[in-house]
């Protein structure tokens, strides 16, 4: 009876250890080469022309005869109709125009204009008085998309504030537009 106790101890961790192999034998059947895959993949690019812009014209608010109080004007960038906001000073003329660009590009993409400055001070040929520009206005959307041979139009108005009492001459000033694509 000793005999068969002492051969049951010893089949015990015969057993044991078997069934901790098998788990471990298990995982090394699982672990398989993995099956490599591979796919294609393309690289692409567009490249536009630089979009560049031309000036047809210049704004120009006409000639005025000055007041006795500051008056306000407006020049409507669609139509350049000169509107009087306030004030008594006197259009006389002077062919008022809207400031006029053409920007050129890649035909059917997107632009936008922008003008740097909310209000510049034009200032008297030889002199050192000014007039404000301010609120310049498009003719339609800022952003706008070229037509089928690489242009569009834009047209530009604005406020012109003449002082009371303005000195007498040619005032001058810049204003800067710029054309990106969008």
């Amino acid at each position: 009876m000793e005999q068969v106790r002492d051969q049951k101890r010893a089949c015990k961790p015969v057993f044991a250890r078997a069934a901790l192999m098998l788990p471990a034998l298990a995982c090394i059947g699982l672990a398989q080469p993995a099956q490599a895959q591979s796919a294609s993949g393309d690289a692409t690019v567009v490249v536009n022309q630089g979009v560049n812009m031309v000036k047809n014209s210049d704004l120009h608010f006409g000639d005025f005869i000055a007041g006795t109080i500051r008056s306000v004007f407006r020049m409507d960038p669609a139509t350049g109709a000169l509107d009087q906001r306030n004030g008594n000073a006197t259009s006389i003329g002077g062919a008022p125009t809207v400031a006029s660009f053409t920007a050129f590009g890649t035909p059917l993409t997107r632009v936008q204009i922008t003008v740097a400055e909310n209000r510049i001070d034009i200032v008297r040929d030889g002199g050192t008085e000014t007039m404000r520009v301010n609120r310049f206005r498009f003719d339609g959307p800022r952003n706008r998309t070229l037509d089928a041979s690489g242009e569009a139009n834009y047209q530009i108005g604005g406020q012109l504030r003449i002082g009371a009492n303005q000195v007498g001459g040619t005032y001058r000033g810049v204003f800067n537009v710029t054309i990106d694509y969008q």
